[in-house]
């Protein structure tokens, strides 16, 4: 019996000894499969990525000259206002604007600030430097040369401002928002119809107390850049203009207007459409008349981008080319603002008016200097006075 059991042992042994050998054999033959499937890949990677390395060096190579449109960092934006706006604060509006459209880019910041022109020639002799500017009549001589041209098609701009910022053929900023000119006076004193016409001729006589006021024509407001008597000449005026002080204020001249004992009409902005709209509202003047001066607006924003700028210039270019969209321009209406676009935003009649005829008005051009302004408040007088 011990003998039969040890020669079962001996075959079983043999048995598993044969399996394993056979199991050996079919893992060296599975490893053997998976070396020849293997080889040729890594050949085939190595054949790609050597004629990569060859090919790269001979394709042409771009200059990158500007900032891709994905910029991350800060623009600097510097807003010069040399005039008065409508209502609310125009640098607010740009500061909104900045942020939604850091919203949509993110990693990129817009930080502006605002200065006047003295402000501004104090920046720029400290080696100050900007990214974007917005600037209008006055600040324009200054900044002229830290320009550079705009190269991106900003859409359907009027092409009356589009040529009011341009130099030798090029676009050097573009035109952001407008003010209009236009003409009030109290009904009685003087007929809407009659507005334009006898602006410089009618006077008045009333009553104030025991004292007889003898008001004379018109009263306007200036500031050191703008000439709002051209466009009272290139709508259609006409009449003496000796009286009219080129020291008076814009707000001076709608305090003294309201206070109904200097002129019979104000040669005022969008800034007394909506003053003096509210004082009607609420019963505090009389019914007045009312003319917009279409032939003429220096009442403008530009927008440019610095010679300096570098590779944030796409991204300023960027960003101009959203504050000139439809959706942003339709918010000037928040500010009584006019935008510079091909199309009209108001349903109320002074502002309708007055945006309608910007279409044609003539712009003078953002970059004459305080000498090319003084020839045109003398021109505007000498027209009037014809």
């Amino acid at each position: 019996m011990k003998k039969l059991k040890i020669i079962k042992q001996r075959k079983k042994d043999n048995k598993v000894e044969t399996n394993a050998s056979t199991m050996q054999a079919g893992e060296t033959g599975v490893k053997k499969r998976k070396k020849i499937v293997i080889l040729p890949i890594v050949l085939v990677v190595l054949v790609c990525a050597v004629a990569l390395v060859w090919a790269l060096p001979q394709l042409p190579v771009t200059p990158q000259q500007q900032a891709p449109v994905g910029y991350k960092g800060v623009l600097e934006l510097w807003n010069v206002e040399t005039f008065e706006g409508g209502i609310g604060s125009r640098e607010a509006w740009l500061i909104n604007k900045a942020a939604k459209f850091e919203q949509a880019n993110a990693g990129l910041f817009v930080h502006v600030t605002t200065l006047t022109v003295e402000q501004l020639q104090t920046k720029l002799l400290n080696d100050e430097q900007f990214d974007l500017i917005c600037f209008s009549r006055g600040a324009g001589s200054v900044i002229q040369e830290r320009l550079a041209p705009i190269s991106k098609n900003m859409g359907f701009v009027m092409e009356n401002f589009l040529l009011s910022a341009q130099m030798d053929g090029k676009q050097y900023a573009m035109p952001l928002y407008s003010g209009a000119y236009c003409l009030f006076a109290r009904v009685e004193q003087l007929s809407a119809e009659q507005l334009l016409t006898n602006a410089l001729t009618q006077t008045y006589t009333r009553k104030v107390g025991k004292t007889t006021v003898e008001l004379q024509p018109l009263v306007c407001g200036f500031t050191p850049y703008n000439s709002p008597l051209s466009a009272l000449a290139m709508s259609g005026g006409k009449g003496k203009v000796s009286g009219i002080a080129e020291s008076t204020t814009q707000y001076q001249a709608y305090e003294k207007f309201v206070a109904n004992r200097t002129a019979v009409t104000l040669l005022g902005t969008q800034r007394d459409i909506y003053r003096l709209s509210q004082k009607e509202s609420n019963g505090k003047i009389e019914q007045l008349g009312f003319a917009a001066l279409g032939g003429y607006t220096d009442l403008v924003q530009y927008i440019g981008v610095s010679t300096t700028a570098g590779d944030k210039a796409t991204a300023c270019e960027e960003y101009i080319s959203y504050l000139l969209s439809e959706s942003t321009q339709s918010t000037l209406c928040n500010l009584s603002m006019f935008s510079v676009l091909e199309t009209t935003f108001y349903t109320s009649d002074r502002y309708r008016e007055c945006e309608q005829l910007l279409a044609t008005a003539y712009v003078p051009n953002v970059f004459g200097d305080a000498s090319a302004i003084t020839r045109q408040r003398e021109m505007a007088r000498a027209t009037l006075n014809m």
